[in-house]
């Protein structure tokens, strides 16, 4: 029998690989599944004299109850479940947005232009349930917004 090469498959014609500035040809090393976080070292169990010996407070141990209170209290106000909106702004207004988003992301703590927008709706929202609600939420969200344009626009 006589043994046959197997052919060149390369494809041509594509020039050169461009080299990214920077970035690694392997992004898998990239993604949250492949990372290890390094193991966390287990903290010694200190009695009561130790613990006064060295001169820290120990913290009140707070009740189940108290704690799973705790934690309703500090949820965030928005829902987890996010929904996209469409919507057209005039163009001017639509840069001064953009603009005061990258001039104080940072400052402000908004993690993307997003999140700039979405509370920006929910204060106008709650300033118009402030004022002709008596602060509480409007109901029929979910309902389908009329159609197509005002007649008047």
């Amino acid at each position: 029998m006589s043994e046959q090469q197997a052919p060149d498959r390369t494809i041509r014609g594509f020039g050169t690989a461009r080299s990214g500035a920077g970035v690694h040809p392997d992004a898998s090393r990239l993604l949250a599944r492949n990372r290890t976080s390094p193991p966390m070292a287990p903290q010694p169990v200190r009695t009561d004299a130790e613990v006064r010996e060295i001169g820290v407070e120990r913290a009140p141990v707070a009740s189940p109850r108290a704690e799973s209170r705790r934690q309703v209290q500090q949820a965030p106000p928005r829902a987890a479940v996010k929904a996209q909106i469409n919507v057209m702004v005039a163009s001017d207004l639509r840069a001064r947005i953009r603009s005061a988003y990258r001039a104080t992301s940072a400052a402000e703590g908004h993690r993307s232009f997003s999140d700039f927008v979405a509370s920006l709706l929910e204060a106008e929202a709650a300033r118009l349930e402030a004022q002709y609600n008596d602060g509480q939420r409007f109901g029929g969200g979910e309902q389908p917004l009329a159609p197509g344009r005002p007649l008047d626009a």
